[in-house]
C-alpha cells in the first residue's frame, strides 16, 4: 500500500472497494486489512510496505479511506496491529517485539490511524504481539491494560477484537497454547486467531471456565459482539 501512498484517499478507497469485490466473489466477507500501523522505523521488516505511510497523518487519512473503500464494497475489515508495529525493529511472526514509545507518544501518533479506522467503520480491530514496556511487561494481545485501558478506555473501541496469530513466535515462544488462549480471553479479546494447538487452547479455556478463573459472563460479552457482527453481514 506504500507505493499508493501519493496517490491519495481516492486511490485508497477506490484500492480496497476492488478488493472487497474481489474477493466477495470468492465467498469471503471479511478481510483482515488495512494495516494502519505506520512505518515510522525504516529498519522495520514486519511492516515495511504493507503500511500506507511512513506519515502518521497520511496514514491516518489513507486508512479511513481504505475503510470506507471495504464498507461501499460490503466487506468487513479489520484495522491491525494495534498498538502499532511499524516502530519495532523485531519481527513479531520470530520472537518478541518491542516498542520504546510512551503511552503519550503512542496516543499522539500510532494511535491516529486507529481512531480515524474506527470512526470509519472498522469491523474488527487486531492486537499485535508488541510489548511496550511503558505500558505492560506483557506483549499487547495478553496485556488487559492495553485492550482494556487503551484500545477498549482511551479509543472508546466496543467492537470485536481480535489477536493476531497464538502460533507466532513472539507468543508461542513464550506460552503454551492453554495458557495464551486463557490470557487473550481474560485480556479481552473477543476472537483468538490459530493457536498452534486449536484443541489445547479450547481445551484451556473450557477448564478456566470450569474452575472460575474466566466467567461465562466474560465469554458472553464476545459471543455477543461476534454475533452482532455476523448479523451486520
Amino acid at each position: 500500500m506504500y507505493y499508493y501512498r501519493e496517490m491519495g484517499t481516492d486511490a485508497a478507497m477506490s484500492n480496497a472497494r476492488m478488493i472487497a469485490g474481489d474477493i466477495a466473489s470468492l465467498g469471503f466477507n471479511l478481510d483482515f486489512a488495512p494495516v494502519a500501523d505506520t512505518w515510522s522505523n525504516p529498519s522495520n521488516t514486519v511492516i515495511g510496505t504493507r503500511a500506507y505511510s511512513d506519515d502518521f497523518q497520511e496514514t491516518a487519512q489513507l486508512v479511513e479511506a481504505a475503510v470506507k473503500g471495504f464498507k461501499a464494497g460490503n466487506m468487513g475489515c479489520c484495522l491491525k496491529h494495534f498498538p502499532g508495529h511499524g516502530d519495532t525493529a523485531e519481527d513479531s511472526h520470530y520472537s518478541s517485539a518491542v516498542s520504546y514509545r510512551t503511552a503519550d507518544e503512542l496516543r499522539a501518533n500510532e494511535y491516529l490511524a486507529f481512531e480515524s479506522g474506527i470512526k470509519a467503520g472498522a469491523d474488527m480491530v487486531m492486537v499485535g504481539h508488541i510489548t511496550v514496556p511503558d505500558l505492560d511487561e506483557l506483549p499487547a494481545t495478553l496485556s488487559s491494560k492495553i485492550i482494556q485501558g487503551e484500545l477498549r478506555g482511551h479509543l472508546g473501541y466496543e467492537g470485536v477484537i481480535i489477536t493476531d496469530s497464538l502460533g507466532m513466535g513472539a507468543i508461542a515462544n513464550s506460552y503454551t497454547d492453554s495458557e495464551a488462549a486463557v490470557m487473550a480471553v481474560q485480556a479481552g479479546n473477543d476472537i483468538l486467531l490459530t493457536p498452534d494447538n486449536l484443541v489445547e487452547a479450547v481445551s484451556g479455556i473450557e477448564q478456566a471456565v470450569n474452575d472460575g478463573t474466566i466467567t461465562e459472563e466474560r465469554i458472553n460479552e464476545s459471543v455477543k459482539r461476534i454475533l452482532a457482527l455476523k448479523k451486520d453481514f
